[in-house]
């Protein structure tokens, strides 16, 4: 998905997603099932999904993921597509996507169906009415694994109930300057919430990116989850803008130096790594919320589009790369040609 609009940068939220998760009542769970199955079940989901309808096959494509080449797969995961899990699985699986690369249809990750819908900023209800749209569509013709006590049966107990986990992607660097990112993973959990880097479970933050996402899907409806999600991601948002107003009526010296710092080192580098390029992009988006740029010939630019274009699958795919160690060459290169 590409992020349009300029005013990205002005926001704390750079988008919301719905996934859900949904497993079929005839065949095995994922961790059972063996190739032949595995291939049947896909079969079974993409003729659910295209049938007869004329208008999804104008609107999804159906990929077979073996046929993608390594650097398109790992694009993909960077563009939060599909999982990191879903990448590293060996068995049978495919994937269905729209054109516009925000809904997506996981076949065999760690339930037989991951249903995906991703919106850019503060859009977690049309997310997740993106969402249950594919899903009703696609249960017409399927039988769901369902239990009228426990709900949506999936491989993970933590995701009995709806299935459904509804997650904000914030840029919330104030929070790592004022050492309060603990605070928050300590708070939330509290409401059955949890904090996470920019690629979901088990990755880092890069450049100040999180994810907030519910961890408890059983016992509640999905209007609650949303809700609560809601509630939480709000008063983050708050703190965080709080702690950016502070840098703003400052004028600290420090911070405008290093902002300056981080523009010269992007405009300017001959080869950078993928964290230090992200921290630098980091430091220039809160330099253009802060306004401190207002005053320069700054570049009309989105920098959430540049940080996923500077990961390494996608610059891989945009710049054929052969060689592993051109690539923070690459980087550099086209960093400098956005900065210049």
């Amino acid at each position: 998905m590409i992020w349009n609009e300029y005013d990205i940068n002005d926001k704390v939220v750079i988008s919301s997603r719905v996934r859900l998760a949904r497993n079929l009542k005839k065949y095995p769970f994922f961790k059972f099932l063996d190739n032949e199955n595995s291939i049947r079940l896909i079969n079974d989901i993409k003729s659910s999904m295209f049938n007869e309808r004329l208008y999804v096959k104008d609107i999804f494509d159906f990929i077979e993921f073996e046929d993608l080449s390594n650097s398109k797969k790992y694009s993909m995961v960077e563009e939060h597509i599909i999982s990191n899990q879903f990448l590293n699985i060996d068995s049978p699986k495919a994937l269905i996507i729209d054109k516009n690369k925000n809904i997506s249809i996981m076949i065999n990750e760690e339930d037989h169906i991951r249903i995906q819908a991703i919106e850019p900023g503060y859009n977690i209800e049309k997310a997740f009415d993106e969402a249950n749209k594919i899903d009703d569509l696609l249960e017409e013709t399927l039988d769901y694994a369902f239990d009228k006590e426990f709900g949506y049966l999936t491989s993970c107990i933590t995701n009995i109930g709806t299935g459904l986990r509804a997650s904000f992607m914030l840029h919330i660097p104030m929070f790592e300057k004022y050492g309060q990112i603990d605070i928050i993973s300590q708070n939330i959990s509290k409401f059955g919430m949890t904090i996470r880097g920019m690629y979901g479970e088990g990755t880092k933050a890069l450049g100040g990116i999180y994810q907030i996402s519910n961890q408890v899907t059983l016992g509640k409806t999905e209007e609650e989850i949303i809700e609560n999600i809601k509630n939480i991601t709000n008063k983050i948002i708050e703190k965080e803008k709080y702690f950016r107003d502070l840098i703003k009526h400052e004028n600290n010296i420090d911070f405008i130096d290093k902002v300056y710092r981080s523009y010269g080192i992007l405009k300017n580098c001959k080869k950078i790594s993928i964290n230090e390029a992200m921290n630098h992009l980091s430091n220039v988006w809160l330099g253009i919320y802060t306004e401190i740029t207002k005053n320069t010939i700054f570049p009309k630019i989105n920098i959430y589009n540049i940080m996923m274009n500077i990961q390494t699958g996608n610059l891989i795919e945009r710049f054929n790369i052969k060689e592993e160690k051109d690539i923070e060459l690459y980087r550099a290169k086209y960093l400098n040609n956005i900065f210049n």
